[in-house]
């Protein structure tokens, strides 16, 4: 991308651009790499899930965690990866420290999602029964 925007700088001055002009285009393949450097350091971090401890609050295939002023609920959908107490992974079921009613210390992993209507919640991506 540098060897482009020295490029593009260069092509500017050959073609006899004054030099307010000159200072545009360079501005605007400068605001051109950042973004693109941006969009990059983005696309690498991607959605990794943000992995949280709480006090599950259990009930019947269903279970709730707060953590930092947070609710996060887990429902038996079918659609959320767990791991058993030996770290095997499982992406069908219920997770097996969450089948008791009641009270149950558990590690989630939670990503950010923002519905088109703008409304955003963190979902449960995965739960780690492993104590």
């Amino acid at each position: 991308m540098a060897a482009y925007a020295m490029g593009a700088v260069g092509r500017a001055w050959a073609i006899g651009l004054n030099s307010k002009a000159t200072r545009v285009v360079v501005a605007l393949v400068v605001l051109c790499l950042i973004a693109g450097l941006a969009f990059l350091a983005g696309e690498r971090q991607g959605s990794r899930p943000t992995v949280l401890t709480g006090i599950a609050y259990v009930g019947q295939n269903e279970a709730s965690v707060t953590v930092a002023g947070w609710s996060y609920g887990i429902v038996g959908t079918g659609n959320l990866t767990w791991f058993d107490g030996q770290g095997t992974a499982h992406t069908s079921g219920w997770p097996s420290c969450l089948r008791g009613v009641g009270h149950v210390r558990i590690t989630f992993g939670a990503v950010p999602v923002t519905a088109p209507n703008g409304s955003s919640w963190r979902q449960v991506v995965w739960v780690d029964c492993r104590g």
